[in-house]
Protein backbone atom coordinates (compact mmCIF):
# COMPACT_ATOMS: atom_id res chain seq x y z
CA UNK A 1 0.00 0.00 0.00
CA UNK A 2 1.43 3.37 -1.05
CA UNK A 3 1.11 6.02 1.67
CA UNK A 4 1.19 8.90 -0.81
CA UNK A 5 -1.81 7.58 -2.75
CA UNK A 6 -3.73 7.00 0.48
CA UNK A 7 -3.03 10.58 1.56
CA UNK A 8 -4.24 11.93 -1.78
CA UNK A 9 -7.51 10.00 -1.61
CA UNK A 10 -8.06 11.00 2.03
CA UNK A 11 -7.22 14.62 1.20
CA UNK A 12 -9.76 14.69 -1.62
CA UNK A 13 -12.51 13.46 0.73
CA UNK A 14 -11.46 15.92 3.45
CA UNK A 15 -11.55 18.90 1.07
CA UNK A 16 -14.93 17.78 -0.26
CA UNK A 17 -16.36 17.71 3.27
CA UNK A 18 -14.77 20.99 4.39
CA UNK A 19 -16.39 22.82 1.47
CA UNK A 20 -19.75 22.20 3.13
CA UNK A 21 -20.01 24.75 5.96
CA UNK A 22 -22.72 22.68 7.60
CA UNK A 23 -20.11 19.99 8.23
CA UNK A 24 -17.89 22.43 10.12
CA UNK A 25 -20.78 23.66 12.25
CA UNK A 26 -22.14 20.19 13.03
CA UNK A 27 -18.72 18.58 13.55
CA UNK A 28 -16.88 21.27 15.49
CA UNK A 29 -19.15 24.00 16.85
CA UNK A 30 -22.21 22.04 18.01
CA UNK A 31 -20.39 19.36 20.07
CA UNK A 32 -18.17 22.04 21.63
CA UNK A 33 -21.18 24.02 22.86
CA UNK A 34 -23.71 21.27 23.56
CA UNK A 35 -22.11 19.49 26.53
CA UNK A 36 -21.39 22.64 28.58
CA UNK A 37 -24.94 23.79 27.86
CA UNK A 38 -26.39 20.53 29.20
CA UNK A 39 -24.04 20.36 32.18
CA UNK A 40 -24.96 23.93 33.16
CA UNK A 41 -28.41 24.46 31.72
CA UNK A 42 -30.25 21.38 32.97
CA UNK A 43 -29.15 21.64 36.63
CA UNK A 44 -29.77 25.37 36.77
CA UNK A 45 -33.14 25.05 35.05
CA UNK A 46 -34.30 22.17 37.24
CA UNK A 47 -32.83 23.79 40.33
CA UNK A 48 -34.70 27.01 39.57
CA UNK A 49 -37.94 25.16 38.96
CA UNK A 50 -37.75 23.15 42.19
CA UNK A 51 -36.68 26.18 44.22
CA UNK A 52 -39.54 28.23 42.80
CA UNK A 53 -42.04 25.45 43.45
CA UNK A 54 -40.83 25.08 47.05
CA UNK A 55 -41.28 28.83 47.63
CA UNK A 56 -44.70 29.04 45.95
CA UNK A 57 -47.93 28.85 47.92
CA UNK A 58 -49.41 25.61 46.55
CA UNK A 59 -53.15 24.96 46.91
CA UNK A 60 -54.10 21.58 48.37
CA UNK A 61 -57.66 20.24 48.43
CA UNK A 62 -58.44 19.24 52.03
CA UNK A 63 -61.52 17.15 52.73
CA UNK A 64 -62.91 17.82 56.23
CA UNK A 65 -60.78 20.96 56.58
CA UNK A 66 -62.54 21.91 59.84
CA UNK A 67 -61.11 18.76 61.45
CA UNK A 68 -57.51 19.80 60.72
CA UNK A 69 -55.68 20.57 64.00
CA UNK A 70 -54.65 24.27 64.22
CA UNK A 71 -51.00 23.37 64.87
CA UNK A 72 -50.84 21.23 61.73
CA UNK A 73 -52.59 23.93 59.73
CA UNK A 74 -49.93 26.44 60.80
CA UNK A 75 -47.16 24.05 59.82
CA UNK A 76 -48.70 23.58 56.41
CA UNK A 77 -48.93 27.33 55.88
CA UNK A 78 -45.31 27.77 56.93
CA UNK A 79 -44.36 25.11 54.36
CA UNK A 80 -46.03 27.21 51.63
CA UNK A 81 -49.09 24.96 51.44
CA UNK A 82 -52.51 26.62 51.15
CA UNK A 83 -55.25 24.25 52.40
CA UNK A 84 -58.56 24.64 50.55
CA UNK A 85 -61.82 23.10 51.65
CA UNK A 86 -63.07 20.36 49.34
CA UNK A 87 -65.99 17.96 49.42
CA UNK A 88 -64.00 15.28 47.59
CA UNK A 89 -60.21 15.59 47.68
CA UNK A 90 -59.65 12.59 45.40
CA UNK A 91 -62.00 13.96 42.73
CA UNK A 92 -60.25 17.33 42.86
CA UNK A 93 -56.92 15.66 42.04
CA UNK A 94 -58.45 13.42 39.37
CA UNK A 95 -59.95 16.44 37.59
CA UNK A 96 -56.59 18.31 37.83
CA UNK A 97 -58.14 21.11 39.88
CA UNK A 98 -55.20 20.71 42.28
CA UNK A 99 -52.06 18.60 42.23
CA UNK A 100 -52.59 17.14 45.72
CA UNK A 101 -55.49 16.21 47.92
CA UNK A 102 -55.62 15.49 51.66
CA UNK A 103 -58.33 13.55 53.48
CA UNK A 104 -58.53 14.45 57.16
CA UNK A 105 -60.35 11.88 59.33
CA UNK A 106 -63.42 13.01 61.21
CA UNK A 107 -62.83 14.19 64.77
CA UNK A 108 -59.07 14.18 64.22
CA UNK A 109 -58.42 16.81 66.88
CA UNK A 110 -60.36 14.76 69.45
CA UNK A 111 -58.53 11.58 68.46
CA UNK A 112 -55.14 13.28 68.80
CA UNK A 113 -56.12 14.78 72.17
CA UNK A 114 -57.23 11.32 73.39
CA UNK A 115 -53.92 9.76 72.32
CA UNK A 116 -55.54 7.72 69.56
CA UNK A 117 -54.15 7.08 66.10
CA UNK A 118 -55.41 9.28 63.25
CA UNK A 119 -54.79 8.32 59.63
CA UNK A 120 -54.39 11.02 57.01
CA UNK A 121 -54.66 10.12 53.32
CA UNK A 122 -52.86 11.84 50.45
CA UNK A 123 -54.21 11.79 46.89
CA UNK A 124 -51.79 12.43 44.04
CA UNK A 125 -51.01 11.41 40.48
CA UNK A 126 -47.97 9.24 39.93
CA UNK A 127 -45.29 10.84 37.78
CA UNK A 128 -46.53 14.40 38.33
CA UNK A 129 -43.45 16.39 39.41
CA UNK A 130 -45.44 19.28 40.83
CA UNK A 131 -47.49 16.83 42.89
CA UNK A 132 -44.29 15.21 44.18
CA UNK A 133 -42.86 18.57 45.27
CA UNK A 134 -46.15 19.51 46.95
CA UNK A 135 -46.33 16.08 48.61
CA UNK A 136 -42.84 16.58 50.04
CA UNK A 137 -43.95 19.89 51.60
CA UNK A 138 -47.13 18.36 53.04
CA UNK A 139 -45.44 15.23 54.38
CA UNK A 140 -42.69 17.37 55.89
CA UNK A 141 -45.26 19.44 57.77
CA UNK A 142 -47.14 16.32 58.91
CA UNK A 143 -43.89 14.71 60.10
CA UNK A 144 -42.99 17.84 62.07
CA UNK A 145 -46.45 17.81 63.65
CA UNK A 146 -46.13 14.09 64.48
CA UNK A 147 -42.73 14.54 66.10
CA UNK A 148 -44.08 17.43 68.15
CA UNK A 149 -46.94 15.26 69.43
CA UNK A 150 -44.63 12.39 70.29
CA UNK A 151 -42.20 14.66 72.12
CA UNK A 152 -45.03 16.29 74.07
CA UNK A 153 -46.51 12.95 75.14
CA UNK A 154 -43.14 11.61 76.20
CA UNK A 155 -42.42 14.70 78.28
CA UNK A 156 -45.85 14.36 79.91
CA UNK A 157 -44.90 10.81 80.78
CA UNK A 158 -41.59 11.98 82.26
CA UNK A 159 -39.50 10.47 79.42
CA UNK A 160 -36.84 11.97 77.23
CA UNK A 161 -37.90 12.00 73.52
CA UNK A 162 -34.48 10.55 72.70
CA UNK A 163 -35.66 7.27 74.22
CA UNK A 164 -37.32 6.49 70.89
CA UNK A 165 -33.98 6.71 69.10
CA UNK A 166 -31.66 4.25 70.83
CA UNK A 167 -29.68 3.84 67.61
CA UNK A 168 -28.73 6.47 65.04
CA UNK A 169 -27.17 5.94 61.65
CA UNK A 170 -24.70 8.31 60.01
CA UNK A 171 -24.07 8.04 56.27
CA UNK A 172 -20.54 8.75 55.07
CA UNK A 173 -19.73 9.17 51.39
CA UNK A 174 -16.87 6.76 50.69
CA UNK A 175 -16.67 7.43 46.95
CA UNK A 176 -13.52 8.81 45.38
CA UNK A 177 -13.09 12.48 44.52
CA UNK A 178 -13.74 11.72 40.84
CA UNK A 179 -16.93 9.81 41.64
CA UNK A 180 -18.20 12.55 43.94
CA UNK A 181 -17.53 15.26 41.38
CA UNK A 182 -18.80 13.47 38.28
CA UNK A 183 -22.45 14.37 38.88
CA UNK A 184 -25.62 12.45 38.12
CA UNK A 185 -25.43 13.41 34.44
CA UNK A 186 -22.00 11.82 33.92
CA UNK A 187 -23.53 8.93 31.96
CA UNK A 188 -24.48 11.43 29.22
CA UNK A 189 -20.82 12.18 28.44
CA UNK A 190 -19.99 8.79 26.82
CA UNK A 191 -23.25 8.99 24.89
CA UNK A 192 -22.43 12.37 23.38
CA UNK A 193 -18.88 11.34 22.53
CA UNK A 194 -20.23 8.23 20.77
CA UNK A 195 -22.95 10.16 18.98
CA UNK A 196 -20.51 12.72 17.61
CA UNK A 197 -18.08 10.07 16.39
CA UNK A 198 -21.04 8.86 14.34
CA UNK A 199 -22.42 12.25 13.33
CA UNK A 200 -19.01 13.68 12.54
CA UNK A 201 -18.01 10.88 10.18
CA UNK A 202 -21.28 10.06 8.48
CA UNK A 203 -21.32 12.98 6.03
CA UNK A 204 -17.82 12.14 4.82
CA UNK A 205 -18.55 8.41 4.58
CA UNK A 206 -21.80 8.94 2.66
CA UNK A 207 -20.22 11.44 0.26
CA UNK A 208 -17.18 9.18 -0.28
CA UNK A 209 -19.30 6.17 -1.27
CA UNK A 210 -22.95 6.73 -2.21
CA UNK A 211 -22.26 10.37 -3.12
CA UNK A 212 -19.55 9.38 -5.59
CA UNK A 213 -21.82 6.72 -7.06
CA UNK A 214 -24.54 9.30 -7.57
CA UNK A 215 -22.15 11.79 -9.19
CA UNK A 216 -20.51 9.09 -11.31
CA UNK A 217 -17.00 9.90 -10.04
CA UNK A 218 -16.35 6.58 -8.31
CA UNK A 219 -15.78 4.80 -11.64
CA UNK A 220 -13.09 7.32 -12.56
CA UNK A 221 -11.30 6.68 -9.28
CA UNK A 222 -11.43 2.93 -9.64
CA UNK A 223 -10.01 2.90 -13.18
CA UNK A 224 -7.09 5.04 -12.01
CA UNK A 225 -3.82 3.22 -11.16
CA UNK A 226 -4.69 2.80 -7.47
CA UNK A 227 -5.27 -0.32 -5.44
CA UNK A 228 -8.61 -1.05 -3.86
CA UNK A 229 -6.90 -1.25 -0.45
CA UNK A 230 -5.60 2.30 -0.96
CA UNK A 231 -9.09 3.53 -1.85
CA UNK A 232 -10.54 1.93 1.28
CA UNK A 233 -7.73 3.24 3.48
CA UNK A 234 -8.04 6.80 2.14
CA UNK A 235 -11.79 6.99 2.57
CA UNK A 236 -11.51 5.37 6.00
CA UNK A 237 -8.91 7.90 7.20
CA UNK A 238 -11.00 10.85 6.01
CA UNK A 239 -14.11 9.48 7.77
CA UNK A 240 -12.07 8.74 10.89
CA UNK A 241 -10.63 12.27 10.94
CA UNK A 242 -14.02 14.01 10.97
CA UNK A 243 -15.53 11.57 13.47
CA UNK A 244 -12.53 12.00 15.75
CA UNK A 245 -12.59 15.80 15.37
CA UNK A 246 -16.24 15.97 16.42
CA UNK A 247 -15.60 13.66 19.38
CA UNK A 248 -12.56 15.70 20.47
CA UNK A 249 -14.71 18.83 20.40
CA UNK A 250 -17.19 17.02 22.64
CA UNK A 251 -14.35 16.16 25.04
CA UNK A 252 -13.16 19.77 25.01
CA UNK A 253 -16.74 20.82 25.77
CA UNK A 254 -16.82 18.31 28.62
CA UNK A 255 -13.58 19.70 30.09
CA UNK A 256 -14.79 23.29 29.67
CA UNK A 257 -18.16 22.43 31.22
CA UNK A 258 -16.48 20.86 34.24
CA UNK A 259 -14.26 23.92 34.70
CA UNK A 260 -17.23 26.29 34.48
CA UNK A 261 -19.25 24.21 36.95
CA UNK A 262 -16.36 24.23 39.45
CA UNK A 263 -15.96 27.99 39.08
CA UNK A 264 -19.69 28.65 39.53
CA UNK A 265 -20.03 26.36 42.55
CA UNK A 266 -16.96 27.78 44.28
CA UNK A 267 -17.26 31.47 43.55
CA UNK A 268 -20.75 32.35 42.36
CA UNK A 269 -23.47 29.98 43.48
CA UNK A 270 -24.30 28.77 46.95
CA UNK A 271 -27.19 27.14 48.71
CA UNK A 272 -29.69 25.03 46.80
CA UNK A 273 -28.69 26.31 43.34
CA UNK A 274 -25.04 25.44 43.89
CA UNK A 275 -25.90 22.06 45.42
CA UNK A 276 -28.18 21.22 42.50
CA UNK A 277 -25.51 22.24 39.97
CA UNK A 278 -22.81 20.21 41.71
CA UNK A 279 -25.06 17.16 42.12
CA UNK A 280 -26.43 17.00 38.58
CA UNK A 281 -23.86 18.74 36.42
CA UNK A 282 -20.86 17.75 38.46
CA UNK A 283 -17.59 19.59 38.96
CA UNK A 284 -15.52 17.03 37.12
CA UNK A 285 -12.01 16.13 38.27
CA UNK A 286 -9.88 16.42 35.14
CA UNK A 287 -6.45 14.75 35.16
CA UNK A 288 -4.00 14.33 32.27
CA UNK A 289 -4.21 10.53 32.52
CA UNK A 290 -8.01 10.49 32.35
CA UNK A 291 -8.02 12.85 29.35
CA UNK A 292 -5.36 10.72 27.59
CA UNK A 293 -7.35 7.52 28.17
CA UNK A 294 -10.50 9.24 26.99
CA UNK A 295 -8.77 10.38 23.80
CA UNK A 296 -7.40 6.90 23.03
CA UNK A 297 -10.81 5.36 23.70
CA UNK A 298 -12.39 7.97 21.44
CA UNK A 299 -9.88 7.23 18.67
CA UNK A 300 -10.77 3.53 18.70
CA UNK A 301 -14.48 4.29 18.88
CA UNK A 302 -14.19 6.74 15.97
CA UNK A 303 -12.27 4.11 13.98
CA UNK A 304 -15.02 1.57 14.66
CA UNK A 305 -17.74 4.01 13.63
CA UNK A 306 -15.82 5.00 10.49
CA UNK A 307 -15.41 1.37 9.44
CA UNK A 308 -19.09 0.64 10.12
CA UNK A 309 -20.16 3.70 8.11
CA UNK A 310 -18.05 2.67 5.12
CA UNK A 311 -19.39 -0.87 5.22
CA UNK A 312 -22.99 0.38 5.28
CA UNK A 313 -22.92 3.32 2.89
CA UNK A 314 -21.11 1.50 0.08
CA UNK A 315 -24.27 -0.56 -0.51
CA UNK A 316 -26.44 2.51 -1.07
CA UNK A 317 -27.38 3.70 -4.55
CA UNK A 318 -27.78 7.35 -3.58
CA UNK A 319 -27.02 9.89 -0.86
CA UNK A 320 -30.57 9.69 0.54
CA UNK A 321 -30.52 5.91 0.62
CA UNK A 322 -27.23 5.97 2.51
CA UNK A 323 -28.74 8.35 5.08
CA UNK A 324 -31.57 5.90 5.68
CA UNK A 325 -28.98 3.16 6.35
CA UNK A 326 -27.07 5.31 8.82
CA UNK A 327 -30.05 6.75 10.76
CA UNK A 328 -30.75 3.62 12.89
CA UNK A 329 -27.16 3.56 14.22
CA UNK A 330 -27.85 6.42 16.63
CA UNK A 331 -30.76 4.48 18.14
CA UNK A 332 -28.53 1.44 18.61
CA UNK A 333 -26.22 3.59 20.76
CA UNK A 334 -29.06 4.55 23.10
CA UNK A 335 -29.50 1.02 24.51
CA UNK A 336 -25.99 0.60 26.00
CA UNK A 337 -25.97 4.20 27.21
CA UNK A 338 -29.25 3.73 29.09
CA UNK A 339 -27.81 0.55 30.58
CA UNK A 340 -24.95 2.63 32.02
CA UNK A 341 -27.42 4.14 34.49
CA UNK A 342 -28.05 0.66 35.90
CA UNK A 343 -24.44 -0.46 35.80
CA UNK A 344 -24.34 -0.87 39.59
CA UNK A 345 -27.33 -3.24 39.51
CA UNK A 346 -26.09 -5.29 36.55
CA UNK A 347 -23.54 -7.91 37.52
CA UNK A 348 -21.37 -7.47 34.44
CA UNK A 349 -18.24 -9.57 34.28
CA UNK A 350 -15.02 -8.90 32.35
CA UNK A 351 -16.59 -10.45 29.22
CA UNK A 352 -18.65 -7.28 28.66
CA UNK A 353 -15.43 -5.50 27.66
CA UNK A 354 -15.26 -7.77 24.61
CA UNK A 355 -18.58 -6.46 23.25
CA UNK A 356 -17.90 -3.75 20.63
CA UNK A 357 -19.13 -0.22 21.38
CA UNK A 358 -20.69 -1.34 24.68
CA UNK A 359 -17.19 -1.89 26.07
CA UNK A 360 -15.87 1.54 25.13
CA UNK A 361 -18.97 3.32 26.45
CA UNK A 362 -18.61 1.44 29.73
CA UNK A 363 -14.92 2.27 29.82
CA UNK A 364 -15.58 5.98 29.16
CA UNK A 365 -18.09 6.03 31.99
CA UNK A 366 -15.44 4.50 34.25
CA UNK A 367 -12.86 7.06 33.13
CA UNK A 368 -15.22 9.96 33.87
CA UNK A 369 -16.06 8.62 37.34
CA UNK A 370 -12.53 7.39 38.07
CA UNK A 371 -13.66 3.75 38.38
CA UNK A 372 -11.71 1.74 35.80
CA UNK A 373 -8.93 -0.84 35.76
CA UNK A 374 -6.20 -1.67 33.27
CA UNK A 375 -7.61 -5.11 32.50
CA UNK A 376 -10.80 -3.50 31.22
CA UNK A 377 -8.77 -1.00 29.19
CA UNK A 378 -6.67 -3.72 27.53
CA UNK A 379 -9.70 -5.89 26.74
CA UNK A 380 -11.56 -2.93 25.26
CA UNK A 381 -8.68 -1.69 23.15
CA UNK A 382 -7.83 -5.19 21.86
CA UNK A 383 -11.43 -6.08 20.97
CA UNK A 384 -12.01 -2.78 19.13
CA UNK A 385 -8.78 -3.16 17.16
CA UNK A 386 -9.89 -6.62 16.01
CA UNK A 387 -13.35 -5.33 15.08
CA UNK A 388 -11.92 -2.44 13.04
CA UNK A 389 -9.59 -4.82 11.17
CA UNK A 390 -12.47 -7.18 10.34
CA UNK A 391 -14.72 -4.34 9.17
CA UNK A 392 -12.00 -2.89 6.93
CA UNK A 393 -11.37 -6.34 5.45
CA UNK A 394 -15.10 -6.58 4.73
CA UNK A 395 -15.07 -3.12 3.13
CA UNK A 396 -12.05 -4.02 0.99
CA UNK A 397 -13.78 -7.18 -0.20
CA UNK A 398 -16.90 -5.27 -1.20
CA UNK A 399 -14.95 -2.50 -2.92
CA UNK A 400 -13.63 -5.26 -5.17
CA UNK A 401 -17.12 -6.49 -6.10
CA UNK A 402 -18.64 -4.83 -9.14
CA UNK A 403 -22.16 -5.78 -7.96
CA UNK A 404 -21.64 -3.47 -4.97
CA UNK A 405 -19.62 -0.69 -6.57
CA UNK A 406 -21.80 -0.33 -9.66
CA UNK A 407 -25.10 -1.11 -7.97
CA UNK A 408 -27.97 0.57 -9.84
Amino acid sequence: MRAGIVRQIAGKEIVSTIRDRRAIVSNLVVPLVLLPTIMLGLPLAFGGLFTREQATQTPVAVQNLDELPPALSELLLSANVAPQASDDAEAAVTSDSVSLGLLVPLAMSDSVAAGERAELMLFTKRGNLRAEVTASKVTGAIEAYRQGLVSERLRDAGLDPAVLEPITVSSVDASSAAERSSGQLSWIIPFFIAIWTLVGGQMTAIDATAGEKERGTLEALLVAPVRRSEVVAGKFLATLLFGLAAAVMAIVGYIAGGAIVRWLVRSRLSGEAGDMLAELGGSLQITPSSVALLLVSTLLLAATMAAVLLCLTMFARSFKEAQSYVAPLSFLLIVPVVALQFNDLLDLGPAVYLVPVVNVLLLMDGIVTGAFDWAAILLTFASLAVVVALLLAFAHRNFSRESVIFRT
